[in-house]
């Protein structure tokens, strides 16, 4: 396994932290952070909000903390890491680099992407890239069918609300048809949140109220 960090400063966190809703949200956040990590800049000690972490294993992920809110989501791209700077890969695309991240951004972030009624309007914006990007397409189609696994900590005074609403607690899924919460007993650290996660480390169990 091999872990890379990255600092936010309040800027980015604010960017980060939008709220997640729809697999576009996941896309363009994908997309977001490997820019962030192809950039790789430091930021002062003084003006650290949060930080970002890739996780390279059999199961990538891309963590993301700040004070109160950490979340993951799966990170299915190959990397590859030589002194501080990255190359991103996929099966379709060879080289993920900035480029390809703003084309992905400025489609999916069309107004009513997700929502037009007709397919035409829908197929436009992808054709005007794919026309002269081939692999455009299929790219764009396997980040919306991949599996995102995303999930999300909070600890939440502003709703807390007993065992409706705990202080502490995991958010599981996003979308308001799956999304459902686990309480926890104690505030979560960070690292913890990187070993529940982690396939090759123990598990973590859910006791049962007796």
């Amino acid at each position: 396994m091999k872990r890379y960090t990255f600092t936010l400063d309040e800027r980015l966190v604010n960017e980060f932290f939008t709220p997640v809703r729809s697999k576009k949200d996941v896309v363009s956040l994908l997309m977001k952070s490997i820019k962030l990590m192809l950039v790789n800049d430091s930021i002062d000690k003084s003006r650290v909000k949060g930080q970002l972490t890739l996780i390279v294993s059999k199961t990538s992920r891309l963590f993301y903390f700040s004070e109160n809110k950490f979340f993951s989501i799966s990170f299915p791209f190959l990397v590859i890491e030589n002194n501080g700077e990255f190359e991103f890969s996929s099966k379709t695309v060879k080289i993920i680099d900035s480029k390809v991240t703003s084309q992905v951004i400025g489609v999916v972030s069309k107004s009513g992407f997700q929502d037009v009624e007709c397919a035409l309007e829908f197929v436009d914006p992808i054709v005007e890239i794919a026309d002269f990007e081939q692999l455009f397409w299929p790219f764009l189609l396997n980040l919306f069918m991949y599996e995102d696994g995303y999930i999300r900590y909070d600890y939440d005074e502003k709703h807390e609300s007993g065992d409706h609403h705990p202080l502490n607690h995991y958010d599981i899924f996003y979308s308001s048809l799956s999304t459902f919460k686990i309480g926890l007993r104690n505030r979560l650290e960070s690292d913890s949140m990187l070993d529940f996660l982690d396939s090759n480390s123990i598990c973590h169990y859910l006791e049962c109220a007796t």
